[in-house]
């Protein structure tokens, strides 16, 4: 059963749980996958490709009209990254307590594990997915680059810093677009995911070396806290947790907290916390069809004038410029 769950999350990517969970149809057309949702389930569309053997890129628009899970137990080391745009997602990993599945960016290294997905019924669920399993990374990725290019010992280190970011939410949009266009280039996709993968991998080598240079003075315990709150913020960004909350989390004095994690992350909590929202706000702007008034109510601001002064403090730049310079540049 195990073999058989691995092996064919391997050989079918995300569609696997789709087909053998919930029965989804399917229609294979020019080298795209398409699932629906049977009528009773739900309605909209997923679709994925595999240009070549580990590699899956998916996204999909649906709405569960039940509540639904999905079991997984995956005896193979993979790598996913995922832009959700919205849906009412949680996942229970390895026993550990449910973790709601924000909005944004998110990096998921499965080391052998097994867990569950949960959807809420009736909340439309957008995202895009960049799949990548163990042998697709050793075969195209650790023998072609040095360590200096990608180190693929260090990727299961990685940390979720500055996934939101406007270069990586413009990729997943792109590999969006293209495949609902039936795009199938291998070459296109491959070239998209060594793109992201070099941000994400450049990113980490610069957080690394920033919080080296900052946090000397506090313990292997300090500093493992500091990054548990640091999470809590990031994976509840639209909702980031009181004060009192994240002292518990670090089991620290809200005096402590706060000098430990000024000094591990360079700003206080509260400017950390407005400049993830901002990082957040840039991707929201790709989406021509929110408003502005409706990004700042969905951020917690106000207005949109409040939220416009917040952006520009942070970009140098208003929101509604900001999105006209992006929507300038090439999609592709």
């Amino acid at each position: 059963m195990q073999t058989d769950s691995t092996q064919a999350a391997h050989e079918l990517g995300d569609a696997s749980f789709y087909l053998h969970d919930y029965h989804f149809r399917q229609d294979n057309h020019n080298g795209i996958c398409t699932l629906q949702p049977q009528n009773r389930q739900g309605y909209g569309n997923i679709y994925q490709v595999q240009p070549t053997d580990g590699l899956f890129l998916s996204t999909g628009s649906w709405i569960p009209y039940a509540s639904m899970e999905r079991k997984y137990e995956i005896n193979q080391k993979l790598v996913k990254i995922y832009y959700l745009e919205s849906g009412g997602v949680t996942l229970i990993q390895n026993g550990r307590k449910a973790q709601p599945i924000t909005e944004g960016i998110h990096l998921y290294l499965n080391k052998p594990s097994q867990g569950r997905v949960l959807y809420q019924p009736n909340i439309p669920i957008s995202y895009a997915s960049v799949l990548l399993f163990e042998d697709y990374i050793e075969k195209n990725l650790q023998d072609r680059f040095t360590p200096d290019d990608f180190d693929y010992a260090e990727v299961y280190d990685w940390k979720a810093f500055d996934y939101n970011t406007p270069e990586i939410g413009t990729l997943f949009l792109q590999i969006r677009d293209k495949l609902i266009a039936g795009e199938t280039s291998r070459l296109y996709y491959e070239s998209k995911v060594g793109e992201l993968l070099s941000i994400v991998a450049g990113n980490f080598h610069k957080q690394r070396q920033e919080i080296a240079s900052k946090h000397q003075s506090l313990s292997k315990q300090e500093k493992k806290a500091l990054e548990s709150v640091r999470l809590a913020i990031e994976q509840n960004i639209l909702n980031p947790p009181e004060l009192s909350q994240l002292c518990k989390i670090a089991a620290m004095g809200q005096t402590k907290l706060r000098e430990s994690f000024k000094k591990m992350y360079g700003v206080p909590i509260g400017t950390y916390i407005r400049q993830s929202k901002m990082k957040y706000a840039s991707l929201l702007l790709k989406k021509n069809e929110l408003s502005i008034s409706s990004i700042a109510k969905h951020l917690g601001y106000q207005n949109a004038s409040k939220f416009s002064s917040a952006f520009k403090n942070y970009f140098n730049q208003s929101p509604e410029i900001y999105r006209k310079n992006n929507y300038n540049m090439r999609k592709d």
